[in-house]
């Protein structure tokens, strides 16, 4: 769980910003009338298109629609989360923020100190390294895999020696927490000895870093046995590659070696390169491929794939050929489809990992295997080829299945429906028959042990994310959320009618649902109050924004009656809805078993719903159409 910053102080702490002079700081702004002009930071253009509106305190571009407000552009062009915003620009405006601590969880002072702990730690790892007599083995070792002094430096890559208590005895007599050494696993107290000594002994420690260049935690890769001081002779047992500990500071599934350095270039070039150990991504960086990161001796998590999602949308993996098949499981390519994130593999010659590659091929090997790198469901297709047999309809069959279950997970439906079309030209199936099979299996993968399928009573919103959602359909979300900033007075009527899940699309519901939050603790939502809620969901940020700029101007009397069409229509959907899904289908299990009683009922339940739906007058130019029965 995460620390959170209270609603008071992030309205605190946009009230003491200008979006003029915050953005002034990062890009020239020329003024054009009421507003001020300049090449969008966010996208490459000749004729400014970026927008910052000072009565609005809101930015928005015309060319690339990203749009927000002072926390949306400084995540944007900062590459931070929406914590690190609101602390930066308190620290800016010098607010010192209070955060809503859940138990357990270190208070912001503590945390620091832990941060301050570390970097003191790998400091002092680095002067081990670079200047003392202990340090020779880390400096050999790295001499001969050929790292050059600009990239130990860079990486600040340290060394420990073996004796017991070498990180201990400096810590002592440099005053630095014992406490807090314990706490991030540096030091460890032995049970049988009831006495303290390090965790990290004789290894080549490398510091792992946030995106803020702070160090969160340590890797270390053991060398080679040693002697400890005094003569004492040590065996190193423990694995060759051993972590810091899980902590706040510090998860093995969110973090990425090399994040800090690589994001910047990698937003700028549009993809991440990911590769699988310390020594790959600092011999890519040294050979100039400074978009490369490794995940932590653990497999890509959904975690890893949401950081990831904040710079670039494309990945490239650049495995060993064993590991790239490993890599393109079903679970793997369900979770860069459920994130929108597009995945390719790239794989190296046989026998080489990247850092292999990149010293016995030459930067250009490695970098022409990056470019005929293929996308993942391209693999997966490949992989099923080999793993089935598809001149048989058994093996066919199977490997159909296959790909349609990960299919499924696809949230966009065009991409959802190319991919269709892609399966049925390589294995020779027809399209239609492809897409049968998928409903069937949709079907099945909300279905309980009886086959019968669970789900709630599906409502407008569940129906915009099941299908490509309708003009109507999005006009009518958006003119409802528009009506509610323009008319206050008229949010409870809505909240009265709809829930947030009701609406017809996943942004109207869910800036619904913070319009809602926030009339009921402040009694009136602005445009800018919003922004400060939704800044942390950066698309629906620049959704809101590109709403306001169509706010339609209706007197209060056009905003009630258009109102009360959108009600209507919305259930006149979800009406027709229910009929086609949820009625159709219990009719027809009621007609196989026979229940006659239960036929009955649903026939009355059809017809009444039938009946809302037959009375209702033409739409005018760009309304939903009205429904005239009675609610």
């Amino acid at each position: 769980m995460g620390r959170f910053i209270l609603e008071d102080q992030v309205l605190e702490v946009q009230q003491a910003t200008d979006i003029v002079e915050l953005i002034s700081e990062y890009i020239p702004l020329k003024k054009t009338g009421a507003n001020y002009k300049a090449l969008c930071p966010f996208h490459d253009e000749k004729t400014p298109s970026f927008t910052v509106s000072p009565d609005k305190q809101i930015y928005h571009c015309f060319g690339c629609h990203k749009g927000g407000n002072i926390f949306s552009f400084l995540m944007a062009f900062e590459k931070v989360e929406f914590p690190e915003a609101v602390q930066m620009l308190a620290e800016r405006s010098g607010i010192r923020l209070k955060f809503d601590e859940p138990a357990g969880q270190y208070s912001r002072d503590k945390r620091a100190e832990l941060l301050k702990t570390n970097r003191q730690v790998a400091d002092f790892y680095h002067r081990q390294l670079i200047g003392s007599k202990e340090g020779e083995p880390g400096r050999a070792y790295l001499q001969k895999r050929g790292f050059t002094q600009g990239t130990i430096g860079r990486f600040l890559l340290g060394y420990t020696s073996p004796a017991w208590d070498s990180l201990l005895s400096y810590a002592r007599q440099n005053k630095i927490s014992e406490d807090y050494l314990s706490e991030l696993g540096l030091i460890i107290c032995s049970q049988r000895q009831n006495r303290w000594y390090d965790r990290f002994r004789g290894r080549l420690m490398f510091p792992i870093f946030n995106t803020r260049d702070r160090v969160v935690g340590f890797g270390g890769r053991v060398l080679s046995d040693g002697s400890a001081k005094g003569g004492e002779s040590f065996s190193e047992t423990g694995p060759v590659y051993l972590n810091s500990p899980e902590s706040e500071l510090f998860n093995k599934g969110k973090s990425l070696y090399g994040l800090n350095f690589a994001k910047d270039l990698a937003a700028k070039k549009g993809e991440l390169w990911i590769v699988e150990g310390y020594t790959d991504v600092m011999m890519a960086h040294q050979h100039g491929f400074e978009w490369v990161v490794a995940t932590l001796g653990t497999a890509l998590t959904t975690n890893h794939i949401k950081a990831i999602r904040r710079f670039v949308n494309k990945v490239i993996v650049v495995y060993d050929a064993d590991t790239a098949g490993e890599l393109a499981s079903a679970r793997t390519l369900d979770m860069f489809l459920a994130e929108e994130v597009e995945l390719a593999i790239a794989q190296l010659p046989q026998g080489l990992d990247p850092y292999d590659c990149l010293v016995q091929k030459g930067p250009e090997v490695f970098k022409q295997c990056v470019e005929q790198a293929r996308d993942l469901f391209d693999y997966r297709i490949d992989l099923a080829r080999t793993k089935y047999d598809l001149t048989t309809l058994e093996g066919k069959t199977k490997a159909a299945d296959e790909l349609l279950k990960s299919i499924n997970a696809i949230p966009n439906v065009l991409k959802k429906n190319l991919q269709v079309k892609k399966i049925s030209e390589d294995l020779k199936i027809k399209e239609s028959v492809l897409r049968a099979r998928l409903n069937e299996l949709s079907r099945l993968a909300g279905a309980g042990p009886s086959g019968r399928t669970i789900r709630p009573e599906p409502s407008a919103g569940s129906l915009a994310r099941l299908s490509a959602v309708p003009l109507k359909d999005i006009k009518a979300g958006e003119n409802i959320i528009e009506i509610m900033l323009e008319y206050n007075s008229l949010v409870s009527e809505v909240q009265n009618t709809l829930l947030p899940q009701d609406f017809p699309t996943p942004e109207s519901g869910k800036a619904a649902g913070y319009i809602f939050k926030i009339y009921e603790r402040y009694g009136e939502v602005s445009l800018k109050t919003l922004l400060s809620f939704v800044a942390a969901e950066p698309a629906l940020s620049d959704w809101v924004v590109q709403l306001t700029e169509r706010i339609s101007g209706k007197n209060i009397n056009e905003a009630k009656r258009y109102l009360n069409d959108c009600f209507h229509y919305l259930e006149q959907k979800r009406s027709r809805f229910i009929i086609d899904t949820s009625l159709k289908q219990k009719l027809k299990e009621a007609q196989t078993k026979g229940d006659k009683k239960e036929i009955d009922a649903l026939l009355l339940q059809f017809q009444e719903l039938q009946k809302s739906l037959t009375i209702s007058r033409p739409a005018r130019d760009g309304e939903p159409s009205r429904t005239i029965s009675k609610r």
